[in-house]
């Protein structure tokens, strides 16, 4: 079976490739990348001219809620999301019921995701840094690791003890395995709901310090420069946040750093007052912490951009603001978000976009992803995006089983069109309404 993609702008940051080409796919692998390519016996072929043909995109940071809360979602539906936003690859946190820190449940993750009805996106499990997620005592790692996890963290139970940190650090460095933190010192959140400004005192809410973050941002970062440990810093929010990775780096720390669509889009003026889809953590904060993200981006201190995919059953987002749980979806809105405040603003050019969404972070964690080079990953990983297409997103059309977006309703520029892992594992609707028919 031989599918060619043809005409389209080729934007491949692992190769500093950006050229107008055609892309083959043979076998379901990667054969030909080019501006020339051979065109002849092709089965199917996709005519992609004024779109880019990029490598899969890269999610370090999903919540498949599976095992334990799949009321909200499943591996089935994440993958479906994920594949419908142009994922490829997409690594799943340990925070399920029960956590994922046992072999046993990160071989159910595996053969779940690679079931016939979920989307066909490599699903990479991220096991918990300590037993039970309960900052104690650190898991099984070592068996953790033989078992296939990506990398080890708590996620949204930030280890308090620094003590136990930093046992944890030395013993994933020891495993060569990247540690991801939530930064929060949560002595300072207790009871809060969004960020501590003019806003949460004008709607009589309790406020998240920037402090809470940018404590324990600078701890882990000691720390990670302490043990040699690789540390991936999650969903950065502020702009102190932002200079002590920066330093960190500079000091020589193994340390990498993400930001959410959601962080660099929108801040806590923009809220809804009491819309619980406006609720996640770390919240949104200022003008000010999104401007100087959109530059830690452009200048790379920021390494990835990650959706914090956490979908909420609707009847639990119903609940009175101080209430609710922290989170929103974002698989299948985050290329919109992306191109709409980076890529058409002139934040980041076209292949540096890509570069952040999937090249880069398939370095962080060592994933076989990230490139259209021939024979480097398992099977072809390609998105075909559109960059100019302009639609209105609405949760009830995403397959996600969560529909907890503060996007819904709102004009984005740019989606993904195609999606290959492998065969074709999704086909937007748009692309056959532009006469995108494959022949």
């Amino acid at each position: 079976m031989k599918l060619l993609l043809k005409n389209g702008r080729i934007l491949d940051p692992s190769q500093d490739l950006d050229i107008v080409g055609s892309v083959t796919i043979v076998d379901d692998q990667i054969d030909e990348v080019g501006e020339k390519v051979d065109e002849r016996d092709a089965d199917e072929i996709y005519d992609c001219t004024g779109m880019w043909i990029t490598p899969g995109l890269v999610d370090l940071h999903v919540h498949l809620r599976e095992p334990g809360f799949s009321h909200k979602e499943t591996i089935i539906s994440g993958t479906q999301s994920a594949a419908a936003g142009g994922y490829t690859v997409i690594c799943c946190m340990p925070n399920t019921d029960p956590p994922l820190d046992d072999p046993a449940l990160i071989d159910f993750i595996l053969d779940r995701s690679a079931s016939p009805e979920a989307g066909g996106v490599f699903v990479a499990p991220i096991g918990a840094l300590t037993k039970g997620m309960k900052g104690e005592q650190p898991s099984n790692l070592a068996s953790l690791k033989r078992a296939q996890i990506v990398a080890a963290s708590d996620d949204a139970y930030p280890i308090q003890d620094a003590q136990v940190m930093m046992r944890c650090m030395e013993l994933c460095r020891q495993l060569d395995l990247p540690v991801a933190v939530h930064c929060e010192e949560e002595s300072l959140t207790r009871g809060a709901s969004m960020n501590e400004g003019a806003m949460s005192a004008m709607l009589g809410l309790k406020g998240m310090p920037r402090t809470a973050e940018e404590i324990q941002v600078a701890r882990n970062c000691m720390l990670s420069l302490e043990t040699g440990c690789p540390l991936h810093v999650l969903h950065v929010s502020t702009w102190g946040s932002v200079e002590i990775i920066k330093q960190a780096k500079f000091l020589g720390a193994p340390v990498t750093a993400e930001v959410c669509p959601h962080h660099f889009s929108m801040t806590d003026e923009d809220m809804v007052p009491f819309d619980t889809n406006w609720k996640m953590n770390p919240p949104l904060r200022t003008q000010v912490d999104v401007d100087i993200l959109l530059g830690a981006l452009a200048d790379g201190t920021i390494d990835c951009i990650s959706t914090d995919h956490a979908p909420h059953a609707a009847y639990e987002k119903d609940r009175p603001f101080d209430e609710a749980p922290f989170g929103i979806v974002g698989l299948e809105s985050a290329v919109g978000v992306a191109l709409t405040y980076l890529t058409h603003k002139g934040i980041l050019s076209p292949l540096e976009t890509i570069r952040r969404m999937s090249t880069r972070p398939a370095e962080v964690y060592r994933l076989d992803a990230g490139t259209l080079k021939k024979g480097r990953t398992p099977v072809a990983q390609v998105t075909v995006i559109d960059p100019d297409v302009e639609w209105t997103f609405d949760v009830s059309r995403t397959f996600s089983k969560g529909k907890n977006s503060l996007y819904h309703g709102m004009k984005l520029k740019g989606k993904a069109m195609l999606t290959f892992s492998g065969g074709e594992v999704y086909r937007d609707a748009l692309w056959a309404a532009n006469d995108r028919v494959a022949v």
